[in-house]
């Protein structure tokens, strides 16, 4: 091999080792199923995202607390088997209303920092509470 091959192949050798490791620093290597692509942290990104579903009169998630910042965009994607109202009980609150279908997407953001329930009217229970920070 050439000494100027050798020089490029070790360059790109170095610079893959670099990309791994910051790819490995911007994970910790936990998959995040709330969470679009900052991890609730309000930095920017996609979002948060919660999947929710209401099946025979349970539902999931329920009462988990996930982290949001504050002005974040956050989407229920609802599947449900029941008509039912989500509130969110913000200020202003927020409602919206739930079809016993699947793949329902409901955004909203909120502003001020501190902690919010999302709960099922019909079925009476928290879904989730969103720390706001």
């Amino acid at each position: 091999m050439s000494v100027t091959l050798t020089r490029r192949v070790a360059g790109l050798t170095a610079a893959a080792v670099a990309l791994a490791g910051l790819l490995a620093a911007c994970s910790d290597g936990s998959p995040d199923a709330t969470s679009g692509g900052n991890g609730g942290d309000g930095s920017g990104g996609d979002g948060v995202t919660i999947e929710v579903t209401a099946q025979d009169g349970e539902v999931s998630p329920l009462g988990d607390t996930v982290q949001v910042g504050a002005g974040e965009e956050v989407t229920l994607i609802v599947e449900s088997d029941i008509a039912d109202e989500y509130h969110v009980h913000s200020d202003p609150e927020q409602e919206f209303e739930v079809a016993p279908a699947e793949d329902q997407k409901f955004s909203f953001s909120i502003d001020t920092p501190g902690s919010y329930e999302v709960e099922s009217h019909e079925l009476g229970v928290t879904i989730v509470k969103l720390e706001v920070g």
